[in-house]
Parts: structure tokens; C-alpha cells; sequence
């Protein structure tokens, strides 16, 4: 696919359960920048709904090698993978850039079809409105997507802040000192 690479899996020492540490010339590979989602799943890869993945946020390192992904234990398990597994590393797309493309897209058509339309009638004033229409599509589509990626980071962190009061809450004891 394109955008995407195979990388080795790696267990970092330190934990990092989110993060992940590739060489920083595997970022513009995937056409991603520093702190963006990337979505790793097992190799080789077949990009449908039913592949199975695990998204964490990328970081750049000089000190990683260039044909490895550093992953915490706990990402590595959710994947289903061993250190040493061949794993496809690829940028999360954002609903926001999803919406804005396809919309933009749309506005395109539409622009592009009126121009045909108004070629035939001598109609200027039906393209200029076609555009301006296109355009207004993307705007509240463009909008639409981050007013839902700003209410999935609110439901994320709700979702964290109740994990970890849980979690809390059932830490396993023994003898009245914490394991």
C-alpha cells in the first residue's frame, strides 16, 4: 500500500504503551510528521475492515535502526506479534482528512460539471455558482470533521480517566503491600 512500510518489531525497554520510536527518515516515508497516529497490523498486509490493528503515536530517533519499530510489550501483545515479526507501519488518516477530501472532491465534480454545462448554455454565472458551492461543501465539511475529531478526543480521555480510576481500584495486594 502505498504511504506504508514494513518494519521488525522491537520491544522497548522503558515503557511506552501508545508510542512508538522508528528512524526519523521513516517518518517522511510515510508521509507523517512527528506526534502523528500511525497504524501498525500484522505483514503482509491486506488493508480491509477486518485487519486487525493497533494505532500509536510515531516518533522520530536517530538512535533506532532504520529496518525496526520500537513498541512497548503492551502494544506488541494487542497486535498479536513477537519481537522480530515483519509488521506494515502506515499514517493514520483523520476523519477531519477524510471529510475535507472527499468534500473537496465533490466540489470539484460539481465545479467541473457545471463548467461542461455552461461550455453548452453560455451560462458563466452556473459554474461561478457551482464553485462557490463546492467550495461552501468543503468549508462545513471541513468543519464537520473537527467538531467529530474534537468529540472523539473528549470520549478518548473519558474513557482513559475511567480506565485508570479502575485500575486503580483493583491493584492487586498481598499481605497489604502492593505487587
Amino acid at each position: 500500500m502505498e504511504g506504508s512500510v514494513t518494519l521488525k518489531v522491537k520491544i522497548r525497554s522503558f515503557p511506552s504503551h501508545g508510542r512508538a520510536r522508528v528512524h526519523e527518515s521513516v517518518l517522511p516515508m510515510l508521509e507523517a510528521k512527528e506526534g502523528e497516529a500511525l497504524l501498525i497490523a500484522t505483514y503482509p498486509t491486506v488493508w480491509d475492515e477486518k485487519t486487525k490493528t493497533v494505532a500509536v503515536t510515531g516518533y522520530g530517533d536517530k538512535q533506532v535502526d532504520t529496518s525496526v519499530i520500537m513498541l512497548s510489550p503492551e502494544d506488541v501483545a494487542a497486535l498479536g506479534v513477537a519481537e522480530g515479526d515483519t509488521i506494515t507501519v502506515m499514517r493514520k488518516v483523520t476523519w477531519t482528512e477524510k471529510i475535507s477530501r472527499g468534500a473537496a472532491k465533490a466540489g470539484e465534480t460539481i465545479k467541473e460539471g457545471a463548467k461542461g454545462v455552461a461550455e453548452k448554455v453560455h451560462a458563466k454565472e452556473i459554474a461561478d455558482t457551482a464553485g462557490k458551492t463546492g467550495e461552501a461543501i468543503k468549508e462545513g465539511a471541513t468543519k464537520a470533521g473537527t467538531t467529530i475529531k474534537e468529540g472523539a478526543v473528549k470520549a478518548g480521555e473519558s474513557v482513559k480517566e475511567g480506565a485508570q480510576d479502575i485500575a486503580e481500584k483493583v491493584t492487586p495486594k498481598k499481605g497489604g503491600k502492593d505487587l
